[in-house]
């Protein structure tokens, strides 16, 4: 087995922030930031159009029906985005729980005014396919899937693929919360052990 690259300690004398995610950043991250972008300016939309393509591409055959919204903002704060924007006022969306992040989308969808079901795992069990398969065929007007990938408040890195294929299998549309699961795909991917 290869070893994981190393990581180099912060140069600025920043504290390591422990929560998983992309909240640490490395300097040359840092140094990226200090160019400023217009979001309108040809070089940032270019670079915007880019990073969508090479996410969705990562889906393989059949990444042409999906789309990839970035949104700036805290993970909270783009749940809330997602779920106002893609869930119609009629819509139905079962709320996948394992913790705090789950459970605060279930209060976004009380003040959104939209209706769900909540599926409430605690904090130490992932959502299963078959339980997402249950509830979908006993509630017919449940029109979307929320799922958290990676619920950061208990550590749980949830099977989407599994989530995904009870929810295509019964026809409902899937919304996932991804800010830490991408981190945690890529750190895999790296070689680091999650």
């Amino acid at each position: 087995m290869t070893q994981p690259p190393r990581i180099d300690p912060p140069r600025l004398n920043e504290p390591y922030l422990l929560t998983p995610g992309p909240l640490t950043t490395s300097y040359s991250t840092k140094e990226a930031m200090l160019r400023d972008w217009g979001s309108w300016d040809g070089d940032f939309r270019a670079m915007t159009a880019e990073m969508r393509k090479r996410l969705l591409g990562l889906l393989g055959a059949g990444s042409e029906d999906f789309d990839c919204v970035p949104i700036q903002g805290s993970g909270s704060y783009c749940v809330e985005a997602m779920l106002g924007s893609f869930v119609p006022r009629d819509g139905k969306v079962l709320v996948l729980a394992n913790g705090a992040y789950g459970m605060r989308a279930a209060k976004t969808m009380e003040y959104l005014g939209r209706a769900f079901h909540l599926l409430d795992k605690g904090d130490y069990l992932p959502p299963r396919g078959a339980e997402v398969s249950a509830i979908l065929e006993a509630d017919p007007a449940i029109t979307h899937v929320l799922a958290i990938h990676c619920e950061t408040s208990s550590g749980i890195l949830n099977p989407v693929e599994e989530i995904s294929a009870a929810t295509y299998a019964a026809g409902r549309e899937l919304l996932i919360e991804q800010h830490v699961g991408l981190w945690c795909a890529g750190a895999a991917a790296l070689g680091y052990p999650l």
